[in-house]
């Protein structure tokens, strides 16, 4: 028998030994599994079946524990056995009411590498330091036992072994850059946002990547990216920090062009139908040019507040419910409005509407036309769409 095994942890949980492989994306029952990952995990010592059975079984709900654990280890061998014959009863004992891995055996673990990684990455300096923190980095392949996430133990290994990457990738990040080796810190940073969506450090450190790549349209749709995701999930626009970077981006990405045809080219709108929705920062530019138009020519503007609420008033409390909605919502403005309109989403229950060339009626009128059109399109939808409507008036103008 093959005595060398490598084991992984991080996203899929496997075991070879080189020639034969075992992965929890067989049809095993989420026990079996449970079973043989705790093992693992605790091969440094025996593990009680008292142990075991109040992990497995935690509310005692099982008339005869001690029999059934051992039904259960007896299909966690059977598991093992692909590897080889008789495999599951070499690799997993039994002593004096306990259970352990077999000590004996070779066993590389990929949680246990990045450990070791990390650890040495602590005492070395410049380029070593930081190969060290590449391989750690490179290691996590996905959640610790992420199928089987929702056990309490695993809950709290996969916190503590995220929160490493995040630290290790914060430390990796910030050297690859003062290096200049912006395609890795790229790699990096999409690798590590893939685990952790919501850590602005890495969206910062990939729009100055790509703005150093001289990959301006990547770091604009990557910024849009970003903002639709903060919008989605907690009704913010990214950080002034990150704003900033888009900005110079979009002031500096263009290089020399003298064939106007070419640059009408790059202008063009991709067809849709509908009205135009864009970024609230975008919005704000177009707004204060059409406050400027406005002033010259004595055209009224206004803008228009769809606001989605609960009966009580109050934002919806499911995430989910509120961005189904608010999709809903977005596709029946896109189709209500006119073309030349222009929308874009202010907060996280709430849509911003430019209204050029109406009046305050007329505005209102608008509005009103949206919510019943929403209201026709999900009449079992349960929420309240409130608006309002607000002229631009000259003083706006030359804040």
């Amino acid at each position: 028998m093959n005595s060398g095994y490598e084991i992984t942890m991080f996203g899929e949980f496997t075991i070879s030994n080189g020639t034969e492989i075992i992965t929890d994306q067989a049809n095993r029952s989420k026990k079996v599994w449970t079973l043989l990952e705790y093992l693992i995990v605790h091969r440094d010592r025996s593990v009680t079946q008292k142990e075991l059975v109040d992990l497995l079984w935690p509310g005692n709900d099982t008339k005869d524990p001690i029999n059934t654990l051992k039904v259960l280890m007896h299909r966690v061998r059977s598991l093992l056995d692909e590897l080889g014959k008789d495999s599951g009863k070499k690799m997993i004992y039994y002593k004096s009411g306990a259970y352990g891995w077999n000590s004996e055996l070779n066993c590389v673990v990929d949680t246990e590498k990045f450990e070791a990684a990390l650890k040495k990455a602590d005492v070395e300096v410049d380029d070593k330091k930081l190969d060290l923190l590449l391989q750690a980095i490179h290691l996590y392949e996905g959640d610790f036992l992420q199928k089987n996430g929702t056990e309490p133990w695993i809950i709290q290994l996969s916190s503590q072994y995220r929160s490493k990457l995040m630290q290790a990738a914060s430390e990796a990040c910030g050297m690859l850059y003062e290096k200049g080796r912006y395609d890795e810190l790229i790699n990096i940073c999409r690798h590590v946002v893939k685990f952790s969506p919501y850590e602005e450090e890495f969206y910062l450190y990939l729009l100055k990547a790509l703005v150093k790549t001289q990959q301006a349209d990547k770091a604009q749709e990557e910024y849009h990216r970003i903002s639709e995701l903060f919008y989605r999930e907690f009704g913010i626009t990214p950080s002034e920090e990150l704003t900033a970077i888009y900005k110079e981006v979009v002031e500096t990405s263009h290089m020399p062009e003298m064939n106007l045809e070419m640059i009408k080219e790059k202008l063009a709108e991709e067809p849709s139908a509908g009205s135009f929705y864009c970024e609230f920062e975008f919005f704000k530019t177009i707004y204060r040019l059409e406050a400027r138009s406005a002033s010259r020519t004595g055209q009224s503007v206004y803008i228009g507040l769809m606001t989605v609420m609960n009966a009580a008033g109050d934002a919806l409390p499911n995430q989910k419910t509120m961005n189904r909605v608010m999709d809903a919502l977005h596709d029946t403005i896109r189709r209500t409005l006119r073309r030349g309109d222009i929308f874009t989403r202010y907060s996280l229950n709430q849509y911003l509407i430019m209204l050029p060339t109406t009046t305050f009626e007329t505005s209102g009128m608008v509005m009103e036309r949206i919510k019943k059109a929403y209201r026709r399109e999900f009449p079992n939808t349960p929420v309240l769409l409130k608006y309002s409507t607000t002229p631009v008036t000259p003083n706006e103008f030359y804040r």
